[in-house]
């Protein structure tokens, strides 16, 4: 009796924990790397591509994402489908320029 509730205790406890793995795999996140370092930003304003340094950034649901820039200090939120996002800083080909500066 009693090893038949350790083993149905067991089992739902497995099940439980795939279920959770299986739902947190979803979306932006690995399921054994949830923990992104992102530097860079590259995000297409008013036709040309801008360099920004990342302070912190989140995602959503949808489509978007915000980020917080330490280069101007502005709270920018935009498409994913126009920013490409850098762990390390990207090459000047990249980019036309960065941050508070026009070429």
């Amino acid at each position: 009796m009693i090893k038949k509730k350790i083993a149905t205790i067991t089992l739902a406890s497995a099940l439980t924990l795939a279920s959770m793995a299986g739902l947190t795999a979803c979306g932006n996140m690995d399921l054994w790397d949830t923990n992104y370092t992102l530097r860079y930003a590259v995000l297409e304003e008013n036709g040309h591509d801008v360099l920004h340094t990342i302070e912190s950034w989140s995602d959503s649901e949808s489509d978007s994402a915000m980020f917080r820039t330490s280069c101007c200090g502005n709270y920018i939120w935009t498409s994913v489908n126009k920013a490409v996002l850098y762990e390390s800083k990207p090459s000047s080909d990249a980019y036309d320029y960065e941050c508070g500066g026009h070429e």
